[in-house]
């Protein structure tokens, strides 16, 4: 059964979402961080994550963490690029060359 996960092409095609589930459903089963790592490597290859990344993930579920998805990371704001924003900045321009 092995064989054929480790040459099915379609599981290397996960989204971070994806891995992060089965992280959590290993943590579930009782799995710890490398023996999952180590099944990650075995069905992703070179697209699994790093074990820093997976015993961050194990020990965010292992605190209670549900949600899956990315968090909000600060920097730039989505509106920086609006209609309003490039006014003000030709005007500014155009005041004082």
């Amino acid at each position: 059964m092995a064989g054929i996960i480790e040459s099915s092409p379609a599981h290397q095609n996960c989204s971070r979402y994806d891995i992060r589930v089965i992280i959590k459903f290993s943590v579930i089963l009782g799995k710890d961080a490398s023996c999952i790592h180590k099944d990650l490597v075995t069905v992703l290859g070179e697209n699994a994550p790093s074990i820093q990344t997976v015993r961050k993930w194990v020990k965010a579920v292992s605190e209670g963490r549900d949600d899956m998805e990315d968090e909000p990371c600060p920097g730039r704001p989505v509106t920086a690029y609006g209609d309003a924003n490039i006014s003000k900045v030709l005007v500014s321009l155009s005041d004082d060359r």
